[in-house]
């Protein structure tokens, strides 16, 4: 029987290895219009309690550790902070912040071989207009010494065509990871996370851009994650985002994304731990992601 366990609290939800705090998932924090509220995990812990997230840094405080985050979503931000403006080669607060909302949390019956919950949320716009309904999942496992999550969501719009758009200049949107300073150093770029894509590439400015199925970053000293992209989910190989402090799967970086009917469905894994692994196991880990 596996050790990880869930717990409910005022914010959202507790994951726990035995007694240990794996991850803490802040649904239900109120955080200002400006930051484009949503749902996040921050703390994340590696299995031996290395820290590896940061939390509304004081550069970007709209980067919540792991999340979603939606740049444009029919004229909406979901992501938070300023957009860039293409006219004035420079990024502005438009007043156009919208929130993903939590709903409720439900516990399903099947197994996923690990600990699993489900979350209803509703994407609104700046006047509280619905946008979207999205439906998330989470597969919590321990395989040995490595936490496996997968992750599922679907997006059904409110109404169509429903755009869903990167930002212009520097093309992020999707599925985030912020890194803390205990896993990618002072901030200084050169003490960053390392990088490896399944491609064979090395380095965040030699993944940035590129398409991979998984891309890894480790810690200088100690931790790894890898976030890896499903085979059915649109645009796979999916296009990364990457730098010395991020790593994102860049679903929008080749253009905005148009749905005129039916719903998004999306699924990633992501994999931490203590020491940066290899290719080789790197790869028995996506394997193990895409088989489930």
């Amino acid at each position: 029987m596996t050790a990880l366990n869930l717990r409910e609290n005022c914010l959202g939800l507790e994951l726990h290895d035995g007694d240990r705090l794996v991850a803490l998932y802040r649904a239900r924090e109120e955080l200002p219009a400006i930051e484009s509220p949503k749902p996040c995990f921050a703390p994340i812990y590696t299995p031996s309690g290395e820290l590896i997230t940061e939390y509304r840094p004081s550069d970007h405080a709209w980067h919540t550790g792991l999340y979603f985050g939606w740049v444009h979503a029919n004229g909406s931000n979901l992501w938070g902070g300023p957009l860039y403006n293409e006219e004035s080669g420079k990024y502005e607060m438009v007043p156009t912040h919208g929130r993903q909302r939590h709903d409720s949390f439900s516990w399903p019956s099947s197994s996923c071989e690990g600990v699993e919950v489900c979350e209803s949320l509703d994407w609104l716009d700046c006047h509280g207009g619905m946008l979207a309904r999205e439906m998330r999942s989470y597969c919590f496992r321990k395989i040995e010494d490595v936490y496996l999550w997968t992750v599922e969501t679907t997006i059904t719009p409110a109404t169509y065509p429903f755009v869903l758009g990167a930002s212009r200049k520097s093309h992020y949107s999707g599925f985030e990871l912020r890194m803390g300073p205990p896993f990618v150093g002072s901030g200084d770029p050169a003490e960053g996370a390392l990088h490896r894509s399944s491609e064979g590439l090395a380095g965040h400015e030699a993944t940035m851009g590129e398409r991979a199925r998984w891309v890894s970053a480790a810690g200088r000293h100690s931790g790894a994650v890898v976030m890896m992209d499903h085979p059915d989910n649109p645009r796979h190989p999916v296009t990364w985002f990457t730098r010395f402090n991020l790593l994102g799967a860049g679903l929008l970086m080749p253009g905005d994304l148009t749905l005129e009917a039916g719903a998004l469905e999306l699924k990633y894994g992501f994999a931490i731990l203590d020491a940066a692994p290899g290719h080789a196991q790197t790869e028995e880990l996506y394997q193990e992601f895409i088989a489930a």
